[in-house]
């Protein structure tokens, strides 16, 4: 056990705490660790409605391919992004639209033929990629191109 574990929830430091053994668990691909320093971050009140702490959670569940919970979490950070100190604004608002693509289209490929879920992951990626066009991300808009020319094709065929 380090010595950042043994911070207590009532420490002012505790949240810091957390998120340091988080991101170090995230670095490592400590999937028990990511899980259980998020869990101990969203104990605290003020941390459920932290858009930071939010996303990380929602990217955990997309992760997992459990897109109900990362839908929920994503949707709750995009909720508080005002929250945001004003330099993180841009890009983790474009990583909760594509946590909110990846979701979509992950529950459409669950559900085999589904048009309602396609249309959705279509419209969160375009959401997507006109966002990252706003700041000239030409690698973050490929990326999108790519995932919504998959969509597309598939829109077709089962059309």
């Amino acid at each position: 056990m380090g010595l950042l574990e043994l911070v207590e929830d009532s420490d002012p430091q505790y949240t810091r705490s957390r998120a340091l053994l988080l991101m170090n668990a995230q670095k490592k691909g400590d999937e028990a660790g990511t899980k259980r320093y998020l869990e101990q971050i969203m104990q605290l009140p003020e941390n459920q409605y932290n858009p930071v702490f939010l996303a990380d959670y929602a990217r955990f569940y997309v992760n997992r391919g459990d897109y109900a919970r990362s839908l929920e979490m994503s949707v709750k950070a995009e909720k508080y992004w005002a929250r945001l100190p004003s330099e993180l604004v841009y890009s983790k608002k474009a990583e909760i639209y594509e946590i909110q693509a990846a979701s979509w289209q992950g529950k459409f490929y669950k559900s085999g033929e589904d048009l309602e879920l396609l249309e959705n992951a279509i419209r969160s990626w375009e959401r997507y990629k006109t966002h990252v066009g706003s700041q000239a991300r030409a690698d973050l808009e490929k990326k999108a191109d790519t995932e919504l020319a998959k969509l597309s094709d598939i829109r077709s065929r089962l059309q």
